[in-house]
C-alpha cells in the first residue's frame, strides 16, 4: 500500500490550477494535472477518487482561503465604513497576490459544477460576513440588501478591474483603487 505525501495536494492543485486556467475544464485530465505536477497519473488517485472529486475540493480548498484573506483575526469586526474599507482591500491585495487561483475561481464560478457544490455541501466559506452584514444592517449602514447583492456590489467592480489591470488594459493607482472603494460603498451604504 503506498502512502500518501500530504505536500503532494498542493502541487495537485496547482497544477490543475494552470491547466483549467490554460485549457478549460474540458481540456483538463487526471493525466495532464499528473504530468503537471510531476507524479504518476496513479497517484492522484491516492488523494482524489475522481476528477469531480479533485475540482471540487480544489474549489472549496481556494474559495476557504480567499474568505480567510479577508480578516487579519477572528476578533469581532467593528461596524464601520474603514473595516469595509480595510475587506475590500485585503480582497484587492489576495487577488493581486493570487491571480491563478483567482481566475480559477472565475471559471469555477461560470461553471455547472458550482451548483452541483452548492447543492451536495451548505458550505459558509465566510461566515464572519454574514455577521457584520447583519450588524451592518441593523445599525442603519448598510442598505437592506441581500447579502449576495451587498458582496456584488461591494468586490465585483474591483475582480472586473483588477482582471483588466492584469491584461495590461488599465493600470490602477492607489487614488483610483480609493474612488473604486469609494463607487462601491455608496452602492451598498445609506447615505
Amino acid at each position: 500500500m503506498r502512502v500518501k505525501d500530504e505536500e503532494k495536494i498542493p502541487r495537485i492543485y496547482n497544477a490543475a490550477i494552470r491547466i483549467i486556467n490554460r485549457n478549460g475544464f474540458e481540456g483538463c485530465s487526471m493525466s495532464k494535472i499528473a504530468r503537471e505536477a510531476d507524479i504518476a497519473p496513479a497517484t492522484i488517485y491516492l488523494y482524489f477518487e475522481n476528477k469531480d472529486d479533485m475540482l471540487k475540493k480544489l474549489f472549496i480548498h481556494v474559495k476557504t482561503g480567499i474568505g480567510h484573506s479577508y480578516f487579519t483575526d477572528n476578533s469581532e469586526l467593528a461596524v464601520s465604513k474603514g473595516t469595509f474599507r480595510n475587506i475590500w482591500f485585503n480582497h484587492y491585495q489576495y487577488i493581486i497576490n493570487n491571480i491563478e487561483e483567482y481566475i480559477f475561481l472565475e471559471n469555477f464560478s461560470n461553471s455547472p459544477l458550482l451548483t452541483h457544490i452548492e447543492r451536495e455541501y451548505t458550505l459558509d466559506y465566510c461566515p464572519v460576513f454574514d455577521s457584520l452584514f447583519k450588524r451592518s444592517k441593523e445599525a442603519g449602514l448598510l442598505q437592506p440588501l441581500h447579502n449576495d447583492i451587498i458582496y456584488g456590489l461591494l468586490f465585483a467592480p474591483l475582480s472586473y478591474l483588477v482582471k483588466k489591470s492584469k491584461s495590461g488594459h488599465i493600470a490602477l493607482t492607489n487614488n483610483e483603487l480609493l474612488q473604486i472603494f469609494e463607487s462601491s460603498w455608496r452602492a451598498i451604504s445609506i447615505l
